[in-house]
């Protein structure tokens, strides 16, 4: 509740300030919010206000955002949190000419700083078009926290940094033919492990992101036809790093291998609106067998006074994970809205339902290592695990106008229905112990209840 009342006086703020500005001003508030009857919970705000001037060709626009998101995770006695809150501010300026457009945009905040530019080059009655941008920043993107729920003082909240510093490159092309318009765009993303700085612990990573898009639309008198296709290649490289006294070393390691596609088909007729998705993704973490590039190493995570009061067999356990991870998701969605009148004000009320299926299946490997003064020993665990999700989210939306289209307030509320929600995770196998250490084989199947929650959103606009 406190929540939602902090996302509505951010929405007064914004909004006198989108009005206080120049010739176009924009308030933007929503947020997002799961309900659990378990161990996990979500939950995401956010508030922006923009205002641009426009003079001739030219436009200069600026804005202040506000986001916030918190996770949880409870299990085994363990509890894991992530959360991200940011303030940041942003410009830019635009031109456009016959030909030529041209644009920047800058924005800092909490979250870090990123700098963009944007040419795009246009053939007469922009028939052909051609799109280059590049961006560069260094970025914040969350805090993660691991603490045990019985803490007995000696292992300590473990807290730390994930940032990381990223240049984009996009280019597109395009072609505007009568009512078709075909656009193929294409972009990498590029980051490498950001400073340490003075943080105890710290997240970073060194990762490759490449994109492929292909969108074509065609237009009619009342309505228009979309199909957009998108393809993703990430090779990701994460670490957990502990820094003492300049003293830096690397208790977590993760290597990432991900391939995603996804494909929308749009159709819009009068007041009609009907949408089908359907995307797959598959991730792989590969077998990594070098000394020191352990997946975790418990005795690296903690400071060396800790581990001398400890259990030295258990924290020279290192642990190594391997697998596969494969999913996919089918969605459709159907609204409808239509307008009328209201002593001049206008009034356009839409209703939509979408429909969805989230499934998957994991494959994971994990090895435990452990060394001692007479040798060392090893042993494998197989785990495998199974998610369904089936349900709806059906969302209401109010959209008035002012007479002469000068102001709008625009408010949705949607509404999350879960169908069928079962999820599993078992240990499927045990391999006996290849050495002096000893094996526990254990067997965990988690059943997870329905899942259900809300979102809202709000707008108000204005345009003088």
């Amino acid at each position: 509740m406190i929540r939602i009342q902090r996302l509505f006086c951010a929405i007064a703020v914004l909004s006198s300030m989108a009005s206080a500005w120049g010739n176009r001003g924009l308030a933007d508030c929503g947020g997002l919010f799961l309900l659990d009857q378990t161990n996990q919970t979500f939950s995401a705000t956010h508030c922006n206000a923009t205002d641009s001037v426009i003079q001739n060709h030219v436009t200069v626009y600026g804005g202040y955002g506000y986001t916030q998101w918190d996770a949880t995770w409870l299990q085994d006695g363990w509890l894991l949190e992530g959360t991200q809150k940011n303030h940041s501010g942003n410009a830019g300026l635009r031109g456009d000419w016959k030909y030529l457009s041209l644009a920047t945009d800058f924005s800092k905040g909490a979250s870090g700083e990123w700098i963009s530019a944007m040419s795009t080059l246009k053939l007469p009655d922009s028939i052909f078009y051609a799109n280059a941008s590049m961006g560069k920043g260094t970025l914040h993107l969350f805090t993660l926290t691991w603490n045990p729920e019985n803490s007995s003082g000696l292992i300590d909240t473990i807290s730390g940094d994930w940032q990381t510093e990223a240049i984009k490159k996009s280019f597109s092309l395009g072609m505007v033919f009568h009512h078709h318009q075909l656009q193929a765009n294409f972009s990498t993303l590029k980051t490498h492990r950001a400073p340490l700085g003075s943080t105890h612990y710290s997240l970073r990573d060194s990762s490759l992101l490449d994109g492929m898009g292909l969108k074509y639309d065609y237009h009619f008198n009342t309505g228009f036809a979309s199909l957009q296709m998108r393809h993703l290649d990430l090779e990701s490289h994460i670490f957990g790093l502990r820094n003492e006294d300049g003293n830096t070393k690397r208790f977590f390691y993760l290597p990432l291998d991900l391939e995603y596609n996804e494909i929308w088909g749009t159709l819009v007729y009068t007041n009609w609106a009907l949408r089908i998705g359907y995307g797959k993704a598959a991730i792989k973490i590969p077998q990594e067998t070098r000394r020191f590039y352990e997946t975790l190493s418990p005795n690296r995570v903690l400071d060396y006074s800790i581990t001398q009061v400890l259990s030295f067999s258990f924290y020279q356990r290192n642990y190594r994970i391997a697998g596969d991870i494969d999913g996919y998701w089918l969605a459709t969605s159907l609204g409808y809205s239509w307008e009328k009148e209201i002593h001049r004000w206008h009034w356009k009320p839409a209703l939509r339902s979408d429909f969805f299926r989230v499934q998957g299946t994991m494959n994971i490997t994990k090895t435990n290592e452990s060394t001692n003064l007479f040798g060392g020993s090893s042993y494998k665990e197989y785990y495998e695990g199974r998610l369904t999700f089936v349900g709806a989210n059906a969302k209401i939306a109010s959209r008035f106008e002012s007479p002469h289209r000068q102001f709008f307030v625009d408010v949705s509320l949607g509404q999350i229905i879960p169908f069928y929600f079962h999820s599993v995770f078992e240990e499927i196998d045990a391999e006996a112990s290849t050495g002096n250490g000893d094996s526990e084989a254990s067997s965990n199947t988690n059943y997870t209840p329905f899942r259900d929650g809300f979102s809202a959103g709000l707008q108000l606009g204005i345009h003088f």
